[in-house]
């Protein structure tokens, strides 16, 4: 079988990566249309099967570029297979680069587009993040200064429990007197020690090993007085929490995306240049388009190159 007829796809998967300017090369062309982006590396002999734009209708197809000069493969030797392939695992396309290769550019492209990406995205996630804290401290939490931050778990906790209730509902006792009311999460955990410790009942004496078994079980796993909220007479406050608690998770998620992408694009180029160097033309195609993902538009990002043989 011919090299045309020989192909690897490696393909990835970015969550709403941002629109970015359009970047053009001789071999490359990055366009923006509304909210989606097209990227071609245009690479004979496929160029005339590379859609680059997206229309309302679906993507349109460019025109191809110029005839390129048959592959050198007396450049390629001069530089070995190890050293391109290293050099575009360190910065894509950089061993395309030194191989004389314009889809250098390419490369560089998805580079810098998936790093301005990911920025965006942890960035918004670190916004959003500090709003739903202090959300949750205007709105829920019931303890005065000096205001204690929770971990992620604590906020995650926050949109399950309308109430924390008391750590300790009797602080005129000796020591700590659980919250008895299993509407309420602490209250609920100290129904689960007794259930798991206090076979007897919660009428066990204090004094019992068992209880104080389940008093430790309550202590890790309770919410001290630091930490308590209560949602109630809010009006939707804990639904608005909870959609800005939720927005935080999915631009974490899109920045995780983006840098799997980034990741991709190391190894992909890194394969490209090795083949190069090794005297193969790898003809090669690049494309970004929209998909549908769970959490809203994202981008399906493919990479074509010939193998050989």
């Amino acid at each position: 079988m011919g090299r045309a007829g020989r192909l690897a796809t490696c393909t990835v998967c970015v969550a709403a990566m941002l629109p970015v300017p359009a970047v053009a090369a001789q071999d490359a062309a990055v366009e923006l249309a509304g909210p989606s982006l097209g990227l071609a590396v245009l690479d004979d002999p496929f160029s005339s099967l590379l859609p680059s734009r997206l229309g309302q209708g679906g993507f349109e197809r460019l025109p191809a570029a110029a005839p390129r000069a048959p592959f050198r493969r007396e450049r390629a030797g001069r530089v070995s297979p190890g050293r391109a392939s290293a050099l575009s695992a360190v910065l894509p396309g950089a061993g395309q680069h030194v191989l004389g290769q314009r889809r250098t550019w390419a490369y560089l492209a998805i580079e810098a587009v998936g790093w301005v990406a990911y920025a965006d995205r942890r960035g918004a996630g670190h916004d959003l993040r500090r709003a739903y804290q202090d959300f949750a401290w205007q709105q829920a939490r019931i303890q005065s200064d000096p205001r204690v931050d929770g971990d992620w778990e604590y906020y995650e906790t926050l949109t399950q429990w309308e109430r924390s209730g008391f750590y300790d509902a009797d602080p005129a006792a000796t020591g700590v007197q659980p919250e008895s009311d299993p509407a309420t999460y602490n209250g609920s955990i100290w129904e689960l020690a007794t259930k798991l410790f206090l076979p007897g009942g919660p009428g066990t004496p204090p004094q019992d090993p068992s209880y104080q078994r389940a008093l430790a079980y309550y202590a890790e796993r309770g919410y001290a007085t630091e930490f308590l909220w209560d949602w109630t007479g809010s009006g939707g406050a804990q639904a608005e929490y909870i959609d800005l608690i939720s927005a935080s998770d999915r631009r974490y998620r899109q920045a995780t995306n983006v840098l799997g992408a980034i990741i991709a694009n190391h190894a992909v180029s890194a394969a490209d240049a090795f083949l190069s160097a090794r005297g193969v033309p790898t003809p090669s195609e690049v494309r970004l388009m929209p998909r549908g993902t769970g959490f809203g538009t994202g981008w399906y990002a493919r990479v074509t190159f010939g193998v050989g043989g």
